[in-house]
């Protein structure tokens, strides 16, 4: 029964290990670094060239955090949402349509509803 608990703890290890592999690169080459903000509700906004875009929360509260796309001359957009904890990254696949403007790239911000201030670095 040991052995058996034993190797399916390494299999859930083996899983988690190449699920963090495949977040760790994306489209035809590895993540790249965009900035970082520290906030109690709205972060700075950063700059995407559109593909994917992740956010990863370095330390601050487990929580609903959401993503927008500043529009200067609209109302924000709505992304999406992703559930993090301290040190968890989420991944917001395809979203080239939000590039838009002079500079073809989207602006992106953070949006969380609840207290404590939050540190989070951003990927393009």
């Amino acid at each position: 029964m040991k052995f058996k608990r034993y190797c399916m703890s390494l299999l859930v290890s083996a899983v988690a290990l190449v699920m963090t592999s495949s977040t760790a690169s994306a489209g035809s080459g590895e993540w790249d670094y965009v900035g970082s903000s520290s906030f109690s509700y709205t972060s700075a906004v950063v700059k995407s060239a559109g593909g994917d875009f992740m956010i990863c929360l370095e330390s601050g509260p487990s929580g609903y955090y959401s993503l927008y796309e500043d529009d200067s001359s609209n109302a924000d957009e709505y992304v999406g949402y992703v559930y993090l904890r301290p040190g968890a990254c989420g991944a917001f696949r395809g979203i080239g349509g939000f590039v838009d403007g002079d500079n073809d790239r989207a602006e992106f911000y953070v949006y969380k509803s609840f207290g404590g201030s939050a540190t989070m670095t951003f990927w393009d």
